[in-house]
């Protein structure tokens, strides 16, 4: 691909280059004006770019416009035509080129598939955001496209609702072996429906990796925040690569000697890390200090307790800054004002270059 975009001596997309194949479900994630969006736009047709192609199913596309293409766009507002019924939007989308069946049994195929078979005889007006989106649904599966692009689909919907709609993409694009695109700003719902995630920033792509891959080795201090890491330390370390290539960081950090997984790109020997963690990382209990200065080495003092459904989210003032843990439900948390010991999981820790720091 190798997109582009400049606009007015601005570069909003530069060097873009991905591939998704069929069956795949790609998510792209980042900050507000990464360019997510903006990729859609120029993926989709309804933008072309300054430089590069856009190839779908083998074809090049880039001068196709968005009727044209292979694909089909399920946006976060459902485009349905509002004089026509749920039957009759669906029918308007069938793919009459494809003569395996006649269009009314497509239609009522889709509307069985997604469950909207009662809803036939309504229109838009009459329906829930979360009904539309199905019937948005319903018409990328009479289309029959080859490439699946949605932007923010469960954006506008209840909890409820999303939960019910993300299941029923999933049965979409897995019943159609699309290449899926997929664009989301929540990180919990991109690693619910990705099969890969793309991260972007400033236009560019940081990061292409599995799931498991980005959430425990992200590649920047940037990718770790977006993802939620709560635990962001700067320190000394002594780093060395093992014969099958692993680096290993050895620290000592909040009073706990640690041996952590290190990205390839930090240097070897006595170097400065950052070391970055989620709420899982961190293992609290009780402490009893009777010094003056209560908060040193492992000892931290919690400054604030949120109760999430299932865990008590703590905020905790260390030597080192603040940093996070989740303390089930049912087990003694404690409350602001009290001292904990703390134990951080080596296992669940990632070190980065120091001059990550920055970001």
């Amino acid at each position: 691909m190798d997109l582009k975009l400049n606009r007015h001596g601005q570069t909003l997309l530069d060097d873009i280059n991905l591939d998704v194949y069929p069956g795949e479900l790609v998510a792209l994630i980042g900050p507000s004006g990464a360019g997510k969006s903006t990729l859609f736009r120029l993926i989709s047709g309804l933008q072309r770019p300054s430089g590069g192609r856009v190839f779908m199913a083998g074809e090049d596309v880039t001068a196709m416009p968005p009727q044209q293409r292979p694909s089909a766009m399920v946006m976060y507002t459902p485009a349905l035509f509002g004089h026509m019924t749920v039957k009759e939007n669906v029918a308007f989308a069938v793919n009459r080129e494809l003569r395996d069946s006649s269009p009314d049994e497509q239609v009522m195929v889709a509307m069985t598939v997604l469950n909207i078979r009662d809803l036939a005889d309504r229109y838009p007006n009459e329906l829930s955001m979360g009904q539309r989106q199905k019937v948005s649904l319903a018409r990328t599966l009479v289309r029959r496209p080859k490439v699946l692009l949605f932007d923010e689909p469960l954006a506008h919907v209840d909890s409820f609702a999303a939960r019910t709609l993300r299941d029923e993409i999933l049965r979409v694009h897995r019943r159609m072996n699309c290449a899926s695109i997929y664009i989301t700003h929540d990180v919990k719902e991109a690693f619910s429906i990705a099969d890969r995630i793309i991260y972007l920033e400033a236009g560019r792509i940081l990061q292409d990796d599995l799931p498991q891959e980005i959430h425990d080795g992200p590649k920047s201090i940037s990718i770790a925040k977006h993802l939620g890491a709560t635990t962001i330390i700067s320190t000394r370390a002594s780093t060395q690569r093992l014969e099958h290539g692993e680096v290993l960081a050895h620290a000592h950090v909040l009073g706990n000697d640690l041996t952590i997984a290190t990205s390839p790109e930090v240097p070897l020997g006595d170097t400065e890390v950052v070391i970055i963690g989620y709420q899982d990382s961190v293992h609290i209990e009780p402490a009893k200090s009777s010094s003056r200065f209560p908060i040193r080495g492992n000892i931290g003092q919690i400054v604030e307790s949120t109760y999430t459904g299932e865990n008590y989210r703590l905020r905790i003032e260390t030597e080192r800054g603040a940093i996070e843990a989740d303390v089930p439900a049912g087990e003694p948390s404690g409350g602001p004002g009290d001292l904990v010991t703390i134990t951080l999981r080596e296992d669940l820790l990632w070190a980065l270059p120091a001059n990550e720091a920055s970001e």
